[in-house]
């Protein structure tokens, strides 16, 4: 694949903090992306009853609005990175220093 040479170009140029930063944006966003559409079906099933249409129209429509870049859809997608940000930045004067 010609796409992966250049993408792997660039992340040898990267320094160790950034590539490992990626990978933990890459995961959570992921996270976000594929597992918290499903949790958060669950959860309104659960307290509100069922959605109107079920499962694929719930994914529907919140996949169309993440990828119209609604505030809060894409809110939604990254949310677990800056939930995970926010704990190391609040954890960070609790840490042993090496």
């Amino acid at each position: 694949m010609a796409g992966s040479g250049l993408i792997a170009k660039y992340l040898d140029k990267l320094s160790p903090f950034w590539r490992r930063e990626l990978g933990f944006f890459a995961l959570l966003f992921g996270i976000g992306l594929f597992v918290m559409p499903f949790l958060i079906y669950l959860a309104g099933v659960l307290t509100l009853g069922p959605y109107e249409g079920g499962l694929p129209t719930f994914l529907g429509s919140l996949m169309g609005a993440v990828f119209t870049a609604k505030p809060s859809a894409l809110l939604l997608v990254i949310g677990p990175y800056l939930m995970f940000t926010a704990i190391r930045f609040l954890t960070r004067p609790f840490r042993r220093q090496v």
